[in-house]
């Protein structure tokens, strides 16, 4: 028989309730490990260093460093390490600020908990995770979105990857300026504030993976 893959958590949230509807959630898997819940940002931060997680879960509004905060500091200083916000808040600027700050994942705190594990498998697996339940007002546009060129998809596919405009010049063998052109060209089809929004835009719905 095989042995299952075990995938290492650690939750962020300040809340008793979440640390503790966490742990029942986590508690019955195979393949999810919840190692630790902590408080803060700064609890967070040295519980990845202690316990080298695989996922966390960060909640956005937080004692001390906020949410975002944290995900800024978790990629710089543990870059293999994937974020998922788990909030209850979906407005359209906290969304693009997590994407910006490295999250991979958003889940909603009133959507089913299979939504969160699904985030977790997902992100481990390699691909970003949008809960399916966050209002489509903030994640389209006015029915461009199918206008976009097989180039600005494949950039928009790599920016959610993670790479930087130089890096995915070099990976498609384009100039840095044509990126950032046609990263411009697809903002504009999709009406969104910025390439991040963008990137969310495209994520929900599903021109990218």
């Amino acid at each position: 028989m095989g042995t299952t893959t075990v995938t290492r958590c650690l939750g962020v949230d300040d809340h008793a309730v979440v640390r503790q509807g966490l742990d029942l959630l986590f508690g019955s898997l195979d393949d999810i490990e919840l190692l630790e819940t902590v408080e803060t940002g700064e609890d967070a931060l040295a519980a990845i260093a202690r316990q080298a997680p695989e996922v966390v879960l960060v909640d956005i509004r937080l004692p001390g460093i906020d949410g975002i905060s944290v995900l800024r500091k978790i990629q710089a200083e543990a870059p293999n390490v994937k974020t998922v916000v788990f909030s209850a808040y979906g407005d359209k600027r906290l969304l693009t600020d997590a994407i910006g700050a490295g999250a991979r994942g958003y889940v909603l705190k009133g959507s089913p908990p299979e939504d969160l594990l699904r985030a977790i498998r997902t992100v481990v697996g390699g691909k970003p995770f949008i809960d399916p339940s966050l209002s489509p007002a903030l994640l389209t546009g006015n029915g461009t979105e199918g206008h976009l060129s097989e180039r600005e998809r494949e950039i928009l596919q790599l920016l959610a990857g993670g790479y930087h405009t130089d890096e995915v010049a070099e990976r498609i063998g384009l100039s840095s300026e044509t990126v950032k052109s046609d990263t411009k060209r697809a903002i504009t089809k999709l009406e969104a504030d910025g390439r991040v929004h963008a990137v969310a835009i495209a994520l929900r719905q599903a021109m990218i993976e």
